[in-house]
């Protein structure tokens, strides 16, 4: 008899300030070698879910995995970890 498996969820958010501020400066002073709509095309997002971002107004909260996507595009590192994250 096989064993039943069950999932299990584990969701941490956390609260950091001026985060959108921070991802649109680094976009403005990357602006000369990536336009918003190349970044946009990069990561997957409308143009409009970009500046809901830089202007924390998204509905619910940013997922890491969409943090890690503007990081890369942005060449940044925005301090945000999760122990869980070196655990995988």
């Amino acid at each position: 008899m096989q064993a039943a498996i069950m999932r299990v969820r584990f969701v941490k958010e956390v609260n950091i300030p001026n985060l959108g501020a921070q991802i649109k400066e680094r976009r403005l002073e990357i602006a000369k070698s990536k336009s918003l709509a190349q970044i946009c095309r990069e990561v997957g997002f409308s143009q409009t879910y970009w500046y809901d971002i830089e202007k924390d107004t998204i509905r619910g909260a940013l997922s890491i995995e969409n943090l890690r996507k503007i990081e890369k595009a942005l060449s940044i590192d925005l301090g945000v970890s999760f122990d869980e994250e070196e655990e995988k």
